[in-house]
């Protein structure tokens, strides 16, 4: 998996689950009964900490709870764990061992008594996770050996186990969208398809400014996990009702806004690299012709000086056309002059003056 693949997974995961009305939702549909008549939602609270160290981060990353348990109300630990991998962890119960190490480890330096943890592993991967006894991974067990073998369990969420039927009765609206979000993250002609069932009863308008950011949050994924052309995300916003579809097009507009910087920035570093290795090949054959050693010299010189130029210039030009324009069209609605425009998006009057001429999201 390339570096930070996981990354948009994440910050969703965290977006969705780090709000307790979803989180406790959760709870109520996914625990068992016995843990859930035991546990005091109504005094759930966030922990605001992590206990990933480095190496578990290449693993999973986690949402904490607090929640009072049993008629003593013994505090534990609910811990929501998001599995990184697109494909079932084969030792998960060494990863959790070392996830509860550290908090137990955390609780003692901070003089606290320990408390029990609940992991909650939430997988949306590929393949079906099949759920193993830790004593499994060994080899056929002597029964006098298996009482020196740490005997834990987990709770698992494995959104293959669940159909889009089934996620849709669930009483909370925002919590059904983010599920069925991360459950399809991988099939982007699903999320294309069925965008409609996807953003199903979305209300930008409810639970006031948190509601409007977390639909915000729900496009962001959508929109960094799939790779669909202008042309195809215009169609698919008109699929949505009217406040639902304004939301969508602010929320791509400053999406776009966003990635044509990042796109500058990379194609000026490509360009500028390509223009390098382009120079020097081309002040070596110069320099074989003039003369080896006058050649070479000269020819570097030469060559990377006018690389540089035209890798800076190629990876300007590799700015997308549609992407350009839009951003060319909100910048002026937030009332940039036209050669300020021209400035940052590294373009000249002209062609600004032509974009904004044009219809904001021309296919053209």
């Amino acid at each position: 998996m390339p570096p930070n693949a996981h990354k948009p997974h994440d910050e969703f995961f965290k977006a969705a689950l780090g709000r307790k009305s979803l989180a406790k939702a959760y709870l109520q549909v996914f625990l068992p009964k016995e843990i859930i008549q035991k546990l005091k939602l109504s005094e759930l609270k966030p922990a605001n900490t992590s206990f990933v160290t480095a190496k578990l981060k290449k693993v999973f990353s986690d949402i904490v709870y607090t929640c009072p348990f049993g008629a003593e109300g013994q505090e534990v630990l609910l811990t929501f764990l998001l599995e990184h991998k697109s494909r079932p962890e084969r030792y998960p119960h060494l990863q959790l061992l070392r996830y509860k190490l550290e908090i137990w480890e955390s609780q003692i330096q901070q003089k606290e008594p320990i408390k029990p943890v609940l992991p909650i592993i939430f997988y949306h991967g590929k393949s079906p996770w099949k759920k193993k006894p830790f004593e499994s991974y060994f080899a056929p067990l002597d029964e006098h050996l298996t009482k020196y073998i740490p005997s834990f369990d987990y709770h698992l969420t494995d959104l293959n186990e669940y159909t889009d039927e089934d996620i849709l009765k669930i009483k909370e609206s925002f919590l059904i969208n983010a599920l069925l979000l991360l459950k399809h993250a991988w099939d982007e002609e699903y999320l294309k398809k069925r965008v409609k069932l996807v953003f199903t009863d979305v209300d930008p308008l409810s639970n006031g400014p948190m509601g409007r950011n977390f639909v915000k949050a729900m496009f962001v994924y959508y929109f960094r996990i799939t790779d669909f052309s202008v042309e195809q995300t215009i169609e698919i916003m008109e699929q949505l009702s009217k406040p639902v579809k304004k939301v969508a097009k602010s929320t791509y507009d400053r999406f776009v806004e966003m990635g044509l910087k990042e796109g500058l920035e990379k194609g000026l570093k490509q360009g500028i690299e390509q223009g390098i290795e382009q120079g020097i090949e081309q002040g070596i054959e110069q320099g074989i012709e003039q003369g080896i050693e006058r050649g070479i010299e000269q020819g570097i010189e030469q060559g990377i000086e006018q690389g540089i130029e035209q890798g800076i210039e190629k990876g300007i030009e590799k700015g997308d056309k549609h992407r350009s324009r839009i951003a060319a069209h909100n910048l002026q609605d937030k009332g940039w002059p036209i050669k300020d425009i021209a400035e940052a998006l590294e373009l000249s009057v002209e062609e600004v003056k032509i974009f904004l001429k044009e219809d904001k999201y021309s296919k053209e």
